[in-house]
C-alpha cells in the first residue's frame, strides 16, 4: 500500500500511464526532471495530499488537476507557466501554492475559492497589479510577491489581516497606502529594492512586525511612529538617509530611529574625527614618531611611554578638517594585556619596526594579528623607523598577501637632521583616509567610512563640551553629564546614554554607568584612567617585592595623590582593573588585597606529574597574553593553595585538580586535570594533601570532565569577547600524547556516524565515542551542540548601514521566499540581475534537494542530523558540486538556501554547510 513516492532527478519528459494505479498514494514528488505536460490520469489519484512538480518545464496545468480535491500542498515553482486553469479552485483544500519562479501575469479568478489557502507565493514572475483574487484570500498567512513588476499596492490588500510575512521586495513601488497599518498581525515585512521615498506613519501600528526590511530604496526620511515599534530586524541599507555611527547601531532598533528622528528635527554636523593608533615593541621609536607626525621636535632622551598618550592631529581633506586621535601605546609586554580595551576598528593603524633588527624581535606577525583580531579589518600602515642606522628588511610581499589589511610600507627616521620619510608617512595617511571617505559607496570592509558620521548639532556641542571639560577635570558625575545634555535639549534618556557610548567607543571619554561597581563615577578623561592603570601595572616594586599581590594602601605610593585623590576615587581604578580581569580580590582580604597575574613571576613552580590525566587544548594563530591572566582571575576562587605563576595556575573542583597553564611560543593553552588521589599520591607534587576544596570522596571520569566544562566556559566567554579571534580545540590522544586531534572534527566524525578514525602517525584505529565519551558525556555533547545552535539561530537586533554589506538580514531568494539570512546580495543595480543570481541559488537548492532525497532512500534509518552530515560531506568531497552550491549561497544566502530546499532534513544540511561551506 505505497503512500508516499519520490521520482525526482529520473529525466522523466512524461509520466509513466501504470502510476494511476497506485490509489494509495498520498505524497508524489516529480521534482527536477522534463516533464512538458501532466497527463489526464493524474485526477486517479484521489488521495493524494502533497504533490512537487519543481523544476520541470511545465508550460500549463490540466483541468482535471480539479479532482485532486485532497491536495493540501501544490508546488509548481520554477517551470515555465503562463496561466492557471480556472479548475484549480476546486482544490478548496489546499493551504500550501508555490508558483515562483514562472511567467505568470495574472491568476484565474477562481484562486478566491480556496479558502484554506495560508502560504501563497507568486515571486520571479510577470506580475504587474496586485489582484482582487489575492485580496479575497483572508486566511493567508504568508504571502510572497517580490520579483515582479507591481506598481502600487491597492486598498483592498487590507482584507488580509491575518498576514504574517508579507514580501513585495524588488517590484516598483513608489508609496504605501496607509491601509498598510492593518496588517497587526505582520510579523516579516519585506519592501527591499523599490522607489519608496517614505513610508506612511501608519507602519507604527503594526505592533507584532519583527522584520522590517526597506533596503534598497529611496527614503529620505522616517515615519516617528517607527520608535513604537519593537523590532528585532530592521534593513535601510542602500536608501538616502545619513550613515549611521556603527555605535548606534549596536544600542538597538530603538536608538537607531530616536537617532533618525533627531537628525530630522535639527542641524547636523559631521563628526570629522578618527582614531590613529601607533603600535609596536618597546623601543622602536613610537613616541618619536607621533611627535614628528604632529609637527614636534625629536627628543633623543626621550622616556618610553608609560602606558598610552593621546594627541591630535588636525588634517585637511577637501577644504574640511579631520581630527585623528593619536593614541601612542607603551610597547612593553606588561601592557599588552590591556590593549585590547582600547584597540578598535573606527581606526588606522601604524605598526612601528625597530629597522636594526629582524622580522622576529619586531613580533611583526604577532602584532598584525593583534591587529587583526581586535581591528576586525582596518588598515595598517608598517613603519621602519630608525632607517638612518639601517634600511627595513622584511618579507614585503609575502606580509601582504597574508595580512590584506596591510596598505603601505614606509621608512622613516625621526632625527630632526635627517627628516627621511616623516612627510611620505604623512601623505600616507591622508591618503587612506582620502581614499576611503572618497569609496564609501562600493567598499564593503571600509572600516574608516565613518570618519564624517553626520551628528545632530545638539550631540555634537555635547561632544566639545565633554572635550573641554576633560582638559580641566578628570571625572565628572554623570548627573552634570545629563545637565550638560539638558541644556543642548537631549531630553530623552535613550538618546543621552546612546551619545555617551558613542563618545566612549570614540575614546573621548570613559564610561562604565552598566557596572554597578563603577556607578558613582561615571564620565572619566581615558588619558587619567589609563595612566592610573598603567602606573600600577609598571611599577616595580609591586613585581619584585610584593610578587604581585596589590595592597590598596600601596596606591599613595604608586599614584600621584594630587591627580587620584584616594578620598573617594581610590577604589575606581581597582574595579576598572577588576572588570578588566587585571586583578581579583584575595580571599580573606575584601577590599585591602588583590593579586595582578601580569605582575606574578615568570617561572612554573613544580606542579608533579600530569602523564595520565584528562588532556584538552586549545591553539592558536597569535595567543593574547591577557587570555590566561583572565582565565586565572576568572577562576579565582579555585586555585589551589596560591599556586599559580604568569602564565599557569592549579585549580581544584570536587574530587579534581587541574593544571592550566599558556605557552607562548607553541601558542596554545593546555590543560590537564586529574583525580585529587593520584596527585597526593605523587611524593615529588608540590600538593601535598586534600584542603577543603576537595572532598574525600574518590574521583571519577565523570568529577573531571564536569571540571573539564567549568573550565573550558571560562575560556568560550573569554574567547567571545575577542573579536576574530581563531580557536582550535585539540585533543591529545592517550598513549601518545603528542599526537592532536581537532575536537571539532570528533565531533563531525561521530555525527556522520563514523565509529573509527586512524590519525596520521598511528596504524591503530581510534574509537571515536570512546575518546570524546572521555572529555564531555554524550548528552552534554548534545546539549553543548543545541546550545550553540540556538545562539547561531537565535535573532539578533541588526541594522545595515548604507553601503555596507555584512549584516543584511532579510533576502529574496530566487522563488521568491522572504528569507530573514546572513549575506546580501551583491549587484544592487537591476531587477535582472537578481534573478540571475536567483537562478544560481535556485540551481543550487535542486543539487541538495536531489542529494538529500538520494540519502534518506539510501539509508532510511538515519536520523535528520547524520543524513544532513552526511550530505554535507558528499558536497566538500565533489568539487564540482560544492561549486555550484557556493555560487548559490553568494547569490543568496545560507537562510534561503534552506527555504527554497524544501526537504525535512534541509535545516540540518544547512546546520553543517555554514561550518564547512564557507563562501
Amino acid at each position: 500500500m505505497l503512500e508516499e513516492l519520490n521520482l525526482n532527478s529520473n529525466n522523466l519528459t512524461k509520466l509513466p500511464e501504470s502510476i494511476v494505479n497506485l490509489k494509495n498514494l498520498k505524497c508524489l514528488s516529480l521534482n527536477s526532471n522534463q516533464l512538458t505536460s501532466l497527463v489526464d490520469s493524474l485526477e486517479k489519484i484521489e488521495k493524494l495530499e502533497i504533490l512537487n512538480l519543481r523544476f520541470n518545464q511545465l508550460t500549463n496545468l490540466p483541468e482535471s488537476i480539479s479532482n485532486l480535491t485532497r491536495l493540501n500542498s501544490l508546488s509548481l515553482s520554477n517551470n515555465l507557466l503562463t496561466s492557471l486553469p480556472n479548475s484549480i479552485g476546486n482544490l478548496s483544500n489546499l493551504t500550501e501554492l508555490y508558483l515562483g519562479n514562472n511567467q505568470l501575469k495574472d491568476l484565474p479568478k477562481s484562486l478566491s475559492s480556496l479558502s484554506n489557502l495560508a502560504k501563497l507565493r507568486i515571486s520571479s514572475n510577470c506580475l504587474e497589479t496586485i489582484s482582487e483574487v489575492i485580496t479575497k484570500l483572508v486566511n493567508l498567512r504568508e504571502l510572497d510577491l517580490s520579483i515582479n513588476k507591481i506598481s502600487f499596492l491597492p486598498e483592498s490588500i487590507s482584507q488580509l489581516t491575518n498576514l504574517k510575512e508579507l514580501s513585495v521586495g524588488f517590484n516598483e513601488l513608489r508609496i504605501l497606502p496607509e491601509e498598510i497599518g492593518k496588517f497587526t498581525n505582520l510579523i516579516e515585512l519585506s519592501l527591499a529594492n523599490n522607489k519608496l521615498e517614505e513610508l506612511p506613519e501608519a507602519v507604527g501600528k503594526l505592533t507584532s512586525l519583527k522584520q522590517l526590511c526597506i533596503k534598497e530604496n529611496q527614503l529620505v526620511k522616517l515615519p516617528k511612529s517607527l520608535i513604537l515599534l519593537n523590532l528585532n530586524e530592521l534593513n535601510l541599507d542602500n536608501n538616502l538617509l545619513p550613515l549611521i555611527p556603527p555605535e548606534i547601531s549596536v544600542k538597538g532598533i530603538k536608538a537607531i530611529v530616536s537617532y533618525y528622528l533627531q537628525l530630522q528635527q535639527e542641524e547636523k554636523r559631521s563628526l570629522n574625527e578618527a582614531k590613529l593608533l601607533i603600535v609596536g615593541q618597546g623601543s622602536v621609536g613610537k613616541t618619536s614618531l607621533m611627535k614628528r607626525i604632529i609637527g614636534q621636535s625629536f627628543d633623543p632622551n626621550e622616556h618610553k611611554t608609560e602606558g598610552i598618550n593621546i594627541k591630535t592631529w588636525n588634517i585637511s581633506i577637501d577644504d574640511k578638517n579631520i581630527q585623528l586621535n593619536v593614541w601612542d601605546f607603551g610597547g612593553q609586554e606588561i601592557m599588552h594585556a590591556t590593549h585590547q580595551f582600547f584597540l578598535t576598528k573606527r581606526s588606522l593603524y601604524l605598526l612601528v619596526l625597530d629597522s636594526r633588527i629582524g622580522e622576529e624581535e619586531n613580533r611583526i606577525e604577532y602584532w598584525l594579528k593583534m591587529i587583526q583580531s581586535f581591528g576586525e579589518g582596518s588598515p595598517v600602515i608598517v613603519v621602519g623607523n630608525k632607517r638612518d642606522q639601517q634600511s627595513l628588511y622584511i618579507d614585503r610581499r609575502g606580509l601582504q598577501i597574508k595580512y590584506s589589511n596591510i596598505k603601505a610600507f614606509v621608512e622613516t627616521s625621526c632625527l630632526d637632521s635627517h627628516d627621511q620619510g616623516i612627510a611620505e608617512l604623512k601623505t600616507k595617511i591622508q591618503d587612506l583616509i582620502t581614499q576611503a571617505l572618497t569609496e564609501l559607496g562600493n567598499a564593503e570592509e571600509n572600516v574608516l567610512k565613518h570618519i564624517r558620521d553626520t551628528l545632530p548639532l545638539s550631540w555634537f556641542n555635547v561632544k566639545m563640551k565633554l572635550r573641554e571639560k576633560a582638559q580641566e577635570q578628570d571625572f565628572i558625575s554623570y548627573e552634570t553629564y545629563e545637565q550638560i545634555c539638558q541644556t543642548e535639549e537631549i531630553t530623552e534618556d535613550i538618546n543621552q546614554s546612546t551619545l555617551i557610548q558613542l563618545l566612549h567607543d570614540l575614546g573621548i571619554v570613559l564610561n562604565y554607568r552598566g557596572d554597578p561597581r563603577l556607578e558613582d563615577t561615571n564620565i572619566l578623561n581615558p588619558e587619567w584612567v589609563t595612566s592610573g592603570v598603567y602606573c600600577i601595572l609598571n611599577d616595580n616594586l609591586l613585581m619584585t617585592e610584593f610578587k604581585g599581590i596589590l595592597e590598596c594602601n600601596q596606591l599613595n605610593r604608586i599614584l600621584k595623590p594630587r591627580r587620584y585623590p584616594s578620598r573617594k576615587y581610590l577604589f575606581l581604578l581597582i574595579n576598572i582593573m577588576r572588570k578588566f580581569e587585571l586583578c581579583f580580590e584575595m580571599d580573606g582580604f575584601s577590599d585591602e588585597k588583590y593579586l595582578v597575574p601580569d605582575l606574578l613571576p615568570k617561572e612554573e613552580p613544580y606542579t608533579g606529574n600530569w602523564q595520565n590525566a584528562l588532556a584538552f587544548e586549545y591553539h592558536y594563530p597569535i595567543l593574547p597574553s591577557s587570555i590566561i591572566s583572565r582565565f586565572i582571575v576568572r577562576m579565582n576562587d579555585k586555585i589551589y593553595q596560591r599556586t599559580y605563576w604568569r602564565s599557569g595556575v592549579i585549580l581544584a573542583y570536587e574530587n579534581s585538580i587541574a593544571l592550566v597553564k599558556a605557552d607562548r611560543e607553541d601558542k596554545r593553552i593546555v590543560i590537564r586535570i586529574q583525580n585529587a588521589e593520584s596527585v597526593k599520591d605523587n611524593r615529588r607534587s608540590l600538593i601535598t594533601g586534600i584542603d577543603s576544596k576537595i572532598q574525600s570522596a574518590g574521583s571519577n571520569r565523570g568529577d573531571r570532565r564536569r571540571f573539564l566544562a567549568i573550565i573550558r566556559s571560562q575560556f568560550d566567554t573569554i574567547h567571545r569577547t575577542i573579536p576574530g579571534l581563531v580557536v582550535e580545540q585539540k585533543v591529545p590522544l592517550p598513549d601518545h600524547p603528542n599526537i592532536l586531534l581537532d575536537y571539532q572534527n570528533l565531533l563531525d566524525y561521530e555525527e556522520m556516524g563514523e565509529s573509527f578514525i586512524i590519525p596520521p602517525g598511528l596504524k591503530e584505529r581510534i574509537n571515536v565515542k570512546a575518546l570524546l565519551d572521555g572529555i564531555e558525556s554524550q548528552p552534554d555533547r548534545q546539549r553543548r551542540k543545541e546550545d550553540t545552535t540556538d545562539l547561531r539561530n537565535e535573532p539578533t537586533r541588526h541594522y545595515t548601514f548604507i553601503g555596507e554589506s555584512t549584516m543584511s538580514n532579510i533576502y529574496q531568494s530566487g522563488l521568491g521566499d522572504n528569507i530573514a539570512g546572513d549575506k546580501v546580495m551583491r549587484d544592487k543595480n537591476t531587477i535582472d540581475t537578481q534573478i540571475n543570481n536567483s537562478q544560481d541559488l535556485a540551481q543550487a537548492a535542486q543539487d541538495i534537494t536531489n542529494l538529500l532525497d538520494q540519502l534518506s532512500e539510501k539509508y532510511p534509518s538515519d536520523s535528520s542530523r547524520v543524513l544532513g552530515a552526511k550530505a554535507v560531506d558528499q558536497v566538500d568531497r565533489n568539487p564540482e558540486l560544492r561549486s555550484r552550491i557556493l555560487r548559490g549561497i553568494q547569490a543568496g544566502s545560507f537562510a534561503a538556501l534552506e527555504k527554497m530546499i524544501e526537504h525535512p532534513v534541509a535545516k540540518f544540511f544547512i546546520e553543517g554547510a555554514k561550518e564547512v561551506l564557507k563562501p
